[in-house]
Order: C-alpha cells, then sequence, then structure tokens
C-alpha cells in the first residue's frame, strides 16, 4: 500500500495527466492495459 502523501501526489499527478488527453479515449485504455500487463497483473 502506498502511503497517505504518496497516493495523494499519484491523484494529483493522474487527475492532471487525464484533465489534458493527448490521446482518444480508446488508446489511453489500450496504454494502461499494456502497462497493468507488463506490470504483472492479470486483466
Amino acid at each position: 500500500m502506498l502511503s497517505p502523501g504518496t497516493a495523494e501526489s499519484y491523484r494529483d499527478f493522474y487527475d492532471r495527466v487525464r484533465a489534458d488527453p493527448a490521446l482518444d479515449p480508446q488508446t489511453t485504455i489500450l496504454v494502461g492495459l499494456a502497462a497493468a500487463m507488463a506490470a504483472g497483473c492479470e486483466p
């Protein structure tokens, strides 16, 4: 688990990245899925 400060920083970063998307929604989802799979997560 992340510490509260780290989790808050991550949420701030995530919100800022998602606020002005450079990619279309489908591509964003596919990139997120690929990153999760590369990290060893199961879909």
